[in-house]
Protein backbone atom coordinates (compact mmCIF):
# COMPACT_ATOMS: atom_id res chain seq x y z
CA UNK A 1 0.00 0.00 0.00
CA UNK A 2 1.54 3.55 -0.84
CA UNK A 3 1.39 5.88 1.57
CA UNK A 4 -0.08 9.53 0.74
CA UNK A 5 2.12 13.02 0.99
CA UNK A 6 -1.24 13.90 3.80
CA UNK A 7 -1.11 10.54 5.29
CA UNK A 8 1.13 10.96 8.72
CA UNK A 9 4.32 9.70 8.65
CA UNK A 10 5.63 6.28 8.77
CA UNK A 11 8.34 6.84 11.18
CA UNK A 12 5.75 7.65 13.84
CA UNK A 13 7.12 11.55 14.05
CA UNK A 14 2.82 12.77 14.46
CA UNK A 15 3.56 14.67 11.15
CA UNK A 16 2.63 14.55 7.74
CA UNK A 17 4.84 12.41 5.52
CA UNK A 18 5.52 15.56 3.08
CA UNK A 19 6.94 17.43 5.59
CA UNK A 20 8.72 14.56 7.32
CA UNK A 21 10.42 11.60 5.74
CA UNK A 22 9.09 12.29 2.00
CA UNK A 23 12.38 13.88 0.84
CA UNK A 24 14.18 11.33 2.27
CA UNK A 25 12.22 8.58 0.58
CA UNK A 26 12.35 9.99 -2.76
CA UNK A 27 16.22 10.70 -2.72
CA UNK A 28 16.79 6.77 -1.78
CA UNK A 29 14.52 6.00 -4.59
CA UNK A 30 16.38 8.35 -7.09
CA UNK A 31 19.86 6.74 -6.32
CA UNK A 32 17.87 3.33 -6.49
CA UNK A 33 16.78 4.07 -10.40
CA UNK A 34 20.32 5.71 -10.80
CA UNK A 35 22.23 2.58 -10.16
CA UNK A 36 19.26 0.44 -12.09
CA UNK A 37 20.23 2.59 -15.03
CA UNK A 38 24.35 2.51 -14.45
CA UNK A 39 23.39 -1.00 -14.68
CA UNK A 40 21.83 -1.35 -17.48
CA UNK A 41 24.22 0.59 -19.60
CA UNK A 42 27.11 -1.15 -18.48
CA UNK A 43 25.19 -4.49 -19.60
CA UNK A 44 24.36 -2.91 -22.86
CA UNK A 45 28.17 -1.47 -23.63
CA UNK A 46 29.50 -5.12 -22.46
CA UNK A 47 27.30 -6.58 -25.35
CA UNK A 48 28.41 -4.11 -27.55
CA UNK A 49 31.38 -4.77 -27.34
CA UNK A 50 31.26 -8.50 -27.57
CA UNK A 51 29.22 -8.07 -30.37
CA UNK A 52 31.93 -5.55 -32.36
CA UNK A 53 34.42 -8.18 -31.12
CA UNK A 54 32.66 -10.74 -33.17
CA UNK A 55 32.04 -8.89 -36.10
CA UNK A 56 35.20 -8.02 -36.08
CA UNK A 57 36.33 -12.13 -35.66
CA UNK A 58 35.08 -12.81 -38.95
CA UNK A 59 36.08 -10.33 -41.20
CA UNK A 60 39.65 -11.00 -40.45
CA UNK A 61 41.52 -7.90 -40.70
CA UNK A 62 39.10 -5.53 -42.87
CA UNK A 63 40.27 -2.55 -41.26
CA UNK A 64 38.43 -0.35 -43.15
CA UNK A 65 35.84 2.53 -41.36
CA UNK A 66 32.26 1.80 -41.74
CA UNK A 67 30.78 4.22 -44.06
CA UNK A 68 29.17 7.21 -42.10
CA UNK A 69 24.72 7.00 -41.95
CA UNK A 70 24.14 10.12 -43.48
CA UNK A 71 26.38 11.99 -46.18
CA UNK A 72 27.55 15.39 -45.14
CA UNK A 73 25.76 18.11 -46.60
CA UNK A 74 27.44 19.95 -49.09
CA UNK A 75 26.14 23.44 -48.29
CA UNK A 76 25.51 24.77 -44.96
CA UNK A 77 22.15 25.19 -44.11
CA UNK A 78 20.99 28.63 -43.01
CA UNK A 79 17.56 28.86 -40.47
CA UNK A 80 14.90 30.95 -42.14
CA UNK A 81 14.93 34.78 -41.49
CA UNK A 82 11.46 36.03 -40.72
CA UNK A 83 11.14 39.51 -42.65
CA UNK A 84 9.02 42.53 -40.05
CA UNK A 85 6.98 42.83 -43.14
CA UNK A 86 5.68 39.57 -42.92
CA UNK A 87 4.86 39.22 -39.11
CA UNK A 88 1.41 40.25 -37.75
CA UNK A 89 0.66 43.27 -35.99
CA UNK A 90 -1.67 43.18 -33.36
CA UNK A 91 -2.10 46.56 -31.21
CA UNK A 92 -3.69 47.18 -28.59
CA UNK A 93 -7.21 48.96 -28.84
CA UNK A 94 -6.24 52.14 -27.11
CA UNK A 95 -9.10 52.19 -23.90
Amino acid sequence: MKIGRNDPCHCGSGQKYKKCCCAKDDAARSAELAAQAAARAAAAAAAEAAAADSDGAESQGSAAPKAAARPAPSAPIKPKSHSPASAVVRRRASV
